[in-house]
């Protein structure tokens, strides 16, 4: 055993791939307090309500990417079959420049898709202040909006069982660009370690975000994330089924992250995992 610490990812460690041959940026023990310093979504592309984004060349020719994950992590007690839990204690949203920004951009969320109702909506960013816990901005006719933070990580992972993948989408054996509220202070994350020492990333951190990225995109921000990782040897311990969890004192979730998958295929296989789960774990026939 080794005596709990805390251990910090700088954000210049940030990478673009949840990748089994990455580089670990840091070497923790399960037990230990991690702390991600995490850069935004579009790598600091946008600061101010003139940096449109008209598309992504940019991000990826100057900046290497879009949606950049902070780590490795490699978690020495971690083999692969284990199972890492992911205690997340605190997510503070845009602290160093007080904020952050939300933003449309061409072809991209919902709102752009064929079928639409409307037209197209042009280009813009807007940036968010964030003031006594609210994110406080104003609208095309000057009005002062204001609305309560819920910060949470969009993006958190480990390395996947083969390839490497982006970090701006999200699979079954690894998480990733998940953009889920619930995976915020208070709930624990769980993931399968598909490789010895898990290789944990995060980033992507939102101020606010509804049930979806609508425009594509949230209250996106810098941030700073504080966690407790720790190794669990048993299936029964992590009450695994076969997909990632989120879980907290009120609730059970299974994160049903399959890219390209529909909404009806997402919900079918959730109510089947967490039934499963209930039955295994919890008592009920």
């Amino acid at each position: 055993m080794f005596p709990n610490q805390t251990v910090v990812v700088p954000m210049d460690s940030k990478k673009f791939a949840f990748d089994r041959l990455a580089e670990p940026a840091v070497i923790a023990n399960s037990g230990d307090t991690i702390i991600f310093f995490t850069e935004d979504a579009n790598v600091s592309y946008i600061t101010h309500e003139t940096d449109i984004v008209t598309n992504f060349d940019f991000m990826y020719t100057s900046c290497g990417g879009c949606n950049p994950i902070s780590g490795p992590v490699y978690i020495q007690e971690a083999k692969k079959g284990d199972y890492l839990a992911v205690d997340i204690l605190e997510v503070k949203p845009g602290e160093e420049r007080g904020g952050g920004y939300s933003s449309i951009y061409p072809g991209f969320g919902a709102l752009t898709y064929a079928g639409s109702i409307q037209e197209e909506y042009e280009a813009r960013t807007k940036i968010i202040k964030i003031e006594d816990n609210q994110g406080v901005m104003k609208t095309v006719d000057g009005k002062t909006v204001k609305f309560d933070l819920n910060p949470f990580i969009g993006t958190i992972g480990v390395a996947p069982i083969e390839d490497r993948r982006t970090s701006q989408i999200h699979g079954k054996d690894y998480g990733g660009n998940m953009d889920c509220p619930d995976i915020k202070a208070g709930t624990t994350v769980i993931f399968k370690c598909n490789h010895d020492g898990a290789l944990l990333s995060i980033g992507d951190v939102h101020g606010a975000q509804g049930d979806g990225e609508i425009t594509g995109c949230a209250l996106e921000c810098r941030g700073e994330v504080k966690v407790r990782v720790r190794v669990l040897k048993s299936k029964e311990e992590a009450e695994w089924i076969s997909w990632p969890q989120c879980n907290s004192d009120e609730f059970i979730g299974a994160l049903i992250c399959g890219e390209a998958m529909n909404l009806s295929d997402q919900i079918r296989i959730g109510y089947t995992e967490l039934v499963h789960r209930m039955e295994t774990y919890y008592g009920f026939d």
